[in-house]
């Protein structure tokens, strides 16, 4: 039998189950195969041939990675029983009594139709699907009426009916001068983000009284048998003409209960904050999720076990001073691009790995509020009918944030972009330095929210980019014009919004040409860029070019072509997203700057010191004019050291750098990727990386403190 029913962008489904299939996780069937083969290996007495010490430390220190990796592998074998029978679950999650409703991504092939938590009825909001039709991402709801953990199995059995919208009294009122704009809960709502049998969730969006450029967003989720949850966003992010920053008092009314206030709010311009509110003493249940299939799925990276576990807390005024009240800034540095490393600038932030690993209720609670708080940057677009700008359509090639700029022969007509007063707008995002802040609580939760604030950052990538000829490239959306490290965490915005915003919708199809259009540019510029046998990239970038003491060579930072090339091979294993494989395109650029660190390693011409293999900068060849940029690119390894370590003289030279503290996460990054690649010298290197001990600081001990980059390190194929 079958059921369907498209909803909102995504849709619910129910079918028969599969009888069998030949397994649901190749990837992780073989890998673990294999795994187990080795493990026999072990335990049969085979040793590494090398006994030399970093090699036996890195053995040592990999066994996490291997424990790792063996207990995803015996829990995705435990989860499909050695054999894809629907009936064996995918996930096992623990949950407290109460309503529970959550994300959950699948690698493909693991279910079809829908999901079952335990034997209990559940509904399954499925948002994106793979191009087998089995499921990639779904919101699974249920009633849990005992505390345990409960396996989530493949289903085609779901209860039939759905959930009738209803309509709590909520209103938003705001006070500025002396008059009040109020907007209330309309009964009428028809943009659904869940429909089914046990929960419906509808969205409204309302202009309070006569207010030309604020906007109230309501998110009503009601559950089978009473209970309300009322989401709120308040957004100023309008291009309209006199849009401005605006002072207000607010407070939140659900029924004759006054539920939130504040006064003297300063909403600055293309910012927007949320609450959230139940209603009819509703009881949700605290989800702890198993990440094992968003790690199959290569949704989201697995971290090693041995991460750092510091209590967190939203008390007192965090890292910027601001506090973690809305518009506030949490933990995150202000202004977004200072210099200087902070725990948000990792592939993921530091506490979103931490929660990851250890699961714990008060770091789920600081990863979820700061998916909060990224509501609080002036990144946040909106076109007056709620839509996001695209630089595609006709009219927004040069579409983009900062109204100095005018295009070459002014082919946009002057300046386009948000057309009001950006002087006020809220803090300004920085593509080389913005974290993965909604992201990963859009997966975890599935609220609708949180999938805004994705989809608003992966928009800002592009509209935040300087749109000219040469960077941008117009309507192309090239993020090349950006520090190089802003190119890779720009793609990996783009590339993850892309992948798991809900299907069906023109903006996800827009992400996906974006993405698409970065990665096709990136490996020809790999393919095409002639520096010699050396092979380093993207000259002219550095300020010390022009620097007196650093002439007359050109600088490159390999750490950070290192979130680079992460980012490419992250968006890559994401796959086929809609009519385009995201595989096809990135391993020529990916290659190229993951092997010039493993030559820092391996090349006999460059120096084994440690503190010289992940140096702060490479000179990469002679500049005989320092403001033109032509460059003569250095022939040999050993040119490129003897000009690397020379400035401002050899005793003393300026750019060395222990492992520790700086820039050996980035290298074990592109040394993993080169080990994945079967590259010759790599497992050796990454051993002297992760045996390396620096003023008693273990490499191990400094991604556990750094935890965003303690990405495990995952078996070869």
């Amino acid at each position: 039998m079958t059921c369907s029913k498209e909803v909102a962008s995504g849709n619910r489904a129910c079918t028969m189950r599969p009888a069998r299939e030949v397994c649901p996780w190749p990837d992780f069937c073989l890998l673990r195969s294999r795994q187990i083969q080795r493990t026999l290996g072990m335990k049969a007495g085979i040793r590494s041939r090398s006994s030399s010490a970093p090699v036996l430390r890195h053995q040592r220190a990999m066994q996490t990675h291997r424990r790792f990796w063996l207990t995803v592998l015996f829990a995705v074998f435990t989860l499909v029983g050695g054999r894809a029978d629907a009936a064996d679950p995918v996930a096992r999650y623990s949950l407290t009594s109460g309503w529970a409703t959550f994300g959950l991504a699948l690698p493909q092939g693991a279910a079809k139709s829908g999901l079952q938590v335990g034997t209990l009825p559940t509904q399954t909001d499925v948002k994106v699907r793979w191009p087998d039709g089995s499921i990639r991402f779904a919101i699974v709801s249920a009633r849990i009426v005992n505390d345990g953990a409960y396996p989530v199995s493949a289903s085609s059995a779901a209860p039939s009916g759905t959930v009738a919208m209803r309509t709590p009294a909520a209103t938003v009122t705001f006070t500025i001068g002396e008059k009040t704009y109020a907007a209330a809960l309309p009964s009428k709502r028809t943009e659904f983000w869940l429909n089914g049998p046990l929960v419906s969730e509808s969205r409204a969006v309302v202009v309070p009284g006569d207010h030309p450029f604020l906007r109230v967003i309501f998110d009503v989720r009601s559950y089978a048998g009473g209970g309300d949850r009322v989401d709120v966003t308040v957004e100023n992010c309008l291009d309209l003409d006199g849009a401005d920053q605006v002072t207000y008092d607010v407070a939140i009314a659900i029924g004759d209960q006054r539920v939130f206030q504040r006064s003297r709010v300063t909403h600055k311009y293309l910012a927007r904050w949320h609450q959230t509110f139940l209603t009819n003493a509703l009881a949700l249940s605290a989800v702890t999720p198993d990440l094992t299939p968003f790690n199959a799925a290569h949704a989201i990276p697995a971290f090693m076990e041995t991460v750092a576990a510091p209590r967190r807390t939203l008390d007192g005024k965090g890292a910027s001073g601001t506090g973690f009240d809305i518009l506030a800034f949490g933990d995150l540095a202000v202004p977004m691009n200072a210099h200087s490393g902070r725990p948000e600038l990792a592939p993921y932030p530091d506490w979103t790995a931490q929660y990851l690993v250890h699961k714990t209720a008060p770091a789920r609670a600081h990863v979820l509020r700061h998916g909060e708080l990224a509501g609080s940057w002036g990144v946040h677009v909106r076109n007056p009918d709620g839509t996001l700008p695209q630089i595609d359509q006709p009219g927004k090639g040069y579409y983009w944030l900062d109204p100095r700029w005018k295009d070459p022969g002014n082919m946009s007509g002057g300046f386009t972009g948000p057309r009001g007063h950006l002087e006020n707008r809220a803090e300004q995002g920085d593509l080389a330095h913005q974290p993965s802040l909604a992201y990963v609580p859009y997966l975890l939760t599935g609220d609708h929210f949180f999938a805004d604030e994705t989809a608003f950052w992966a928009n800002f990538c592009l509209i935040g980019s300087f749109a000219s000829e040469g960077n941008r490239y117009g309507p192309q959306g090239l993020l090349v014009g950006n520090e190089v490290r802003g190119i890779g965490w720009g793609l990996r915005n783009l590339g993850d919004a892309a992948a798991y915003l809900p299907d069906g919708t023109s903006l996800k199809m827009y992400l996906t040409k974006m993405a698409w259009n970065n990665l096709v540019w990136l490996d020809k510029y790999a393919t095409t860029f002639d520096s010699g046998p050396v092979q380093t990239l993207f000259p002219n970038r550095r300020p010390e070019d022009e620097n007196g003491a650093y002439r007359p060579y050109m600088w490159i930072s390999l750490w950070e072509q290192s979130y680079l090339a992460w980012a490419v091979d992250h968006v890559m294993q994401h796959g086929q997203v809609g009519s385009i494989d995201f595989g096809r395109a990135g391993s020529a650029i990916r290659n190229r700057i993951a092997r010039l660190q493993l030559n820092l390693f391996t090349n006999p011409e460059w120096p084994k010191q440690h503190d010289r293999q992940a140096p702060y900068l490479l000179a990469a060849g002679k500049k005989a004019d320092p403001s033109s940029r032509s460059v003569v690119y250095f022939q040999r390894f050993s040119e490129m050291a003897t000009a690397t370590f020379s400035v401002p003289n050899a005793a003393r030279p300026d750019f060395v750098r222990p492992f520790e503290g700086y820039y050996g996460p980035e290298a074990r990054l592109l040394l993993m990727i080169c080990e994945r690649l079967g590259d010759p010298g790599a497992t050796k290197s990454l051993a002297l990386l992760m045996s390396d001990v620096e003023a008693g600081v273990r490499m191990t001990d400094d991604l556990n403190n750094r935890s965003g980059w303690a990405i495990a390190a995952a078996p070869k194929l």
